[in-house]
């Protein structure tokens, strides 16, 4: 692999890729919307950078040409979770904008396709303790429109590998991501900032499998070394309840983790609050209806099994004390939180 692709290059998980791929000496090609915003964040490294945006693919499409990888990172995530109904852009951007970028990369000759999935694209089984790649949810009988999209996102990839018998593709299924050069921030970032910032009512009862983005990013350049095709490899990490995540949160930063355990009568009022607020202002909220909706189904569903990506892949998990340090640092050096707020914070990025 000389020169890649990567879509979604200031995400958490794609600016993370795009440094470790350039530390190995790849050239790399990055699609961004914001090029001011992403000197500001890939300064120093050395990349070239494409201004486009899925939704419009052929405006950048031949830029694609020479990549030896194409990593599709992009997602339309964070706009999902400020409230309201965002069913339409989600299926343009993650299943149309998929769609489109596969037809237009192997157009360009690109042969070797990294793609990020989600684990929301699986669901347990009764009998089995952790869920595998093999437990796919019913796109028609999913009620979440995200979770929705990136099952058809996939189904794109899959439909693509049929399409054309010379393509190679792979997808790597994150968990919940933190770390650092979360400028977003993600949905995880942002829970981070609110412990930090004091704003948790309390400690929601549910569950959350922690993987470091920079993980995951290691998990999709040997996907693409020695990823079989059409294969899916889960990169979830540690399951924990969010009152554990938390502790960890407080024994790096020195500040007090929530005790009052918050009841889902309390936080379905809270939601149906964020929803009118986000109306109002746009701006992102702890959590929307469907995010109540979705942790509330999903409490007992994030214990899955990463053995495959593992056993294949060589994938390894770093413990989460080292992934919460390093974002804290992150977004103090960064201003998204006054490091004299931080009582203790050991550890550096």
């Amino acid at each position: 692999m000389k020169t890649a692709f990567v879509t979604g290059s200031t995400g958490l998980l794609g600016n993370n890729l795009v440094r470790l791929l350039a530390s190995r000496g790849v050239k790399v090609k990055a699609l961004v919307r914001s090029p001011e915003r992403a000197w500001k964040l890939l300064a120093g490294v050395p990349v070239e950078l494409v201004k486009g945006d899925l939704a419009d693919v052929e405006s950048f499409a031949s830029a694609m040409r020479g990549a030896d990888v194409l990593f599709h990172t992009a997602a339309y995530f964070r706009d999902s979770y400020k409230g309201g109904s965002h069913e339409a852009g989600l299926m343009r951007i993650n299943v149309e904008g998929t769609r489109a970028l596969l037809e237009a990369a192997y157009g360009q000759g690109v042969r070797r396709v990294v793609h990020t999935s989600s684990i929301a694209v699986l669901a347990p089984r009764q009998g089995h303790r952790l869920t595998n790649e093999t437990m796919g949810r019913d796109a028609e009988q999913e009620p979440d429109a995200y979770y929705r999209s990136k099952i058809l996102a996939d189904r794109e990839v899959d439909t693509a590998l049929e399409r054309h018998p010379d393509l190679h593709a792979s997808l790597v299924l994150p968990g919940f991501m933190n770390g650092p050069g979360d400028a977003g921030p993600t949905t995880a970032g942002q829970l981070v900032l609110d412990f930090l910032h004091g704003r948790l009512p309390g400690v929601i009862n549910t569950r959350f499998s922690y993987v470091d983005a920079r993980d995951v990013a290691t998990a999709l350049v040997v996907a693409a070394e020695k990823g079989q095709r059409g294969e899916r490899y889960l990169a979830a990490g540690r399951d924990l309840h969010v009152g554990e995540a938390l502790e960890v949160l407080s024994s790096v930063t020195g500040l007090p983790a929530p005790e009052r355990q918050v009841p889902d009568a309390l936080l379905g009022t809270l939601a149906l609050m964020n929803e009118a607020w986000a109306r109002l202002t746009g701006r992102p909220v702890l959590v929307s209806w469907q995010g109540f909706r979705t942790l509330r189904r999903e409490r007992t569903n994030m214990a899955f099994d990463s053995s495959k990506a593992e056993r294949t892949l060589g994938l390894r998990f770093r413990p989460l004390e080292e992934t919460f340090t390093d974002a804290v640092q992150w977004f103090t050096a960064n201003g998204y939180v006054d490091r004299a707020r931080l009582p203790r914070l050991v550890g550096s990025v």
